[in-house]
């Protein structure tokens, strides 16, 4: 009954936090903040009422990977994806890591899918060109809520 609480903070802060990075390509530290904090009280709390402290201490694992593997991107990518995302990464892998283990890279490929898709349907519609910059907090959001939802389900 009380699986689907980390799905609470992950709606809440995803949907906002999506909201200012598509009007500002911005993700406020002080917002990753108290999404990261909230996420791993709800997580630790969950955990601790279950006495499945070995799921708390993957999904802090998946965390870290899921950070790390953005952390990389972000090197590589030479500002196409910034540090508001890396640390976005963190509380979303945290919700992924706590419904499933495995199904982390799916969604950073989900979120990739989705924002590429959205990207060439702009460039076909001649509303985005080659040169115009794609806010991506929503997309991993929407990636993330879109694995969790199917893994409650």
């Amino acid at each position: 009954m009380i699986s689907f609480l980390p799905m609470i903070p992950l709606a809440y802060f995803g949907a906002r936090l999506s909201i200012v990075d598509f009007k500002s390509h911005r993700l406020p530290n002080q917002l990753v903040g108290w999404f990261t904090a909230t996420q791993i009280l709800i997580v630790a709390a969950i955990s601790w009422m279950a006495s499945d402290f070995d799921r708390f201490g993957t999904a802090l694992g998946i965390a870290g990977v899921t950070t790390i593997v953005y952390l990389l991107l972000y090197l590589v990518s030479r500002g196409s994806l910034g540090m508001g995302d890396v640390k976005f990464a963190f509380p979303l892998g945290l919700c992924v890591g706590w419904y499933s283990a495995n199904q982390w890279l799916v969604a950073i490929f989900v979120s990739f899918l989705i924002a590429g898709l959205v990207a060439v349907i702009g460039l076909v519609t001649k509303r985005m060109t080659r040169k115009s910059r794609l806010a991506f907090g929503p997309y991993m959001f929407l990636g993330t809520f879109l694995v969790c939802v199917f893994e409650v389900l």
